[in-house]
């Protein structure tokens, strides 16, 4: 008699799944709020479990570890501005002007979009091991490197004028950061006018 084949396991939800991406993002969402009133060390899975209304049996399908949530908060931020970079075309843009305006504007709705995950990266990013460090540090030299492409080709057309294209580049990363960074400070400025401002402040930096 021949025996009945075993029913295959139900296969698991992969990563490229919507509702697992979803489940995901609602963790890092949540987790970042946690983070930020409570700070990363002093927050607890289980905590993290209760703000998203997931079994904590079930958090863990979805992430490893706690620190694999403020690395996935980080990845979040990178994936954003490289998708700003490749995928919206900034670097197919031929005038370099036109390109450091339309990376000031983008990135300006951007803080606003993401402003708590940006703080977080300058207040916790020393709390991941070497390894995710370092990922996380090269990720920020790209984004860094794609900036400095502009400038040295706004520099080569006589359009910018500066010293070094690296501290420069460096210098308007950080003052793109500046509404996530210093929001209780800026509330009086629409997102409009923090525009105009920043604009006007960093094309004074650079323009020849």
């Amino acid at each position: 008699m021949r025996k009945k084949p075993l029913p295959e396991p139900k296969s698991k939800p992969r990563k490229s799944n919507v509702l697992f991406q979803k489940r995901q993002m609602q963790i890092i969402k949540k987790a970042t709020k946690l983070f930020m009133k409570k700070g990363y060390v002093q927050t607890s899975m289980r905590e993290i479990s209760k703000a998203t209304g997931i079994d904590i049996r079930n958090l863990y399908y979805f992430i490893k570890s706690k620190e694999d949530i403020l690395f996935l908060v980080f990845e979040l931020i990178h994936r954003r501005e490289e998708e700003l970079f490749q995928q919206e075309g900034l670097m197919s843009l031929d005038d370099p002007l036109q390109q450091l305006k339309t990376l000031i504007h983008e990135f300006i709705y951007y803080s606003y979009d993401y402003a708590d995950e940006i703080l977080l990266l300058y207040r916790e990013s020393k709390a991941l091991s070497k390894r995710l460090l370092k990922i996380i540090l090269a990720r920020e030299s790209k984004v860094v490197s794609h900036l400095e492409e502009i400038l040295k080709k706004g520099k080569a057309r006589k359009v910018f004028d500066f010293e070094d294209a690296s501290f420069t580049a460096n210098m308007i990363i950080y003052q793109l950061s500046l509404r996530a960074l210093r929001r209780w400070n800026m509330k009086k400025y629409s997102k409009e006018k923090l525009i105009d401002l920043l604009e006007s402040q960093i094309l004074k930096s650079v323009m020849a």
